[in-house]
């Protein structure tokens, strides 16, 4: 059973609607170890609040159950583990944060789209949905901040690639920080969620 948060008044409005979870592409640990160090320096709230991901789900609508998990497995089942890259930094003159833009899109997307087509989510799509897949590393400053963030680490940060073979399904606890409570694993593997 999830151990969900009962009292969530002292968290924010929209961290409420995150209560159920949601679930994430989180790179492997000797790539997340090097991305999640920067996040550690340079935006310390959000890195205090989840470990390195690329966003894939909308918040759940309600609570993963049992049925909920064989659901999932049964929707991801025919997807092929595929491999994501990461390499130069950005920074929006329109929005402020410093991310690594991830490509390619095409699988992602093609989750996304598997996912919430189970009875895990809503209907009407999360305002966040069609963001491009990323890997923040900032996002709690502002754009200048952001702009010369972006400048300053162009040219020494990590790049690299990693094979996405699972998906990890994330719960906030009762100070909005996020831990991992189950598994879904892609194709060609003999796990199931754990």
């Amino acid at each position: 059973m999830i151990p969900y948060v009962k009292d969530t008044s002292k968290w924010e409005d929209g961290q409420r609607d995150y209560r159920f979870g949601l679930i994430l592409i989180m790179p492997p640990p000797e790539v997340s170890h090097e991305i999640d160090l920067l996040r550690a320096k340079y935006d310390p709230r959000s890195a205090d609040s989840c470990s390195t991901h690329i966003s894939l789900s909308d918040p759940l609508s309600r609570e993963m159950t049992p049925d909920l998990i064989d659901e999932i497995n049964n929707f991801i089942t025919d997807v092929q583990p595929f491999t994501l890259y990461y390499d130069k930094l950005h920074a929006s003159t329109r929005h402020p944060g410093v991310s690594y833009p991830i490509r390619p899109r095409e699988p992602i997307d093609n989750l996304k789209q598997i996912l919430h087509g189970t009875s895990a989510f809503s209907d009407e799509a999360y305002h966040r949905r069609n963001i491009a897949p990323h890997m923040t590393i900032a996002e709690f400053i502002s754009i200048d901040e952001s702009l010369a963030l972006c400048a300053r680490l162009q040219n020494s940060a990590p790049s690299g690639s990693f094979l996405c073979d699972k998906l990890e399904f994330i719960v906030p606890d009762e100070n909005f920080r996020f831990k991992k409570r189950g598994t879904f694993f892609l194709a060609d593997s003999d796990k199931k969620e754990r």
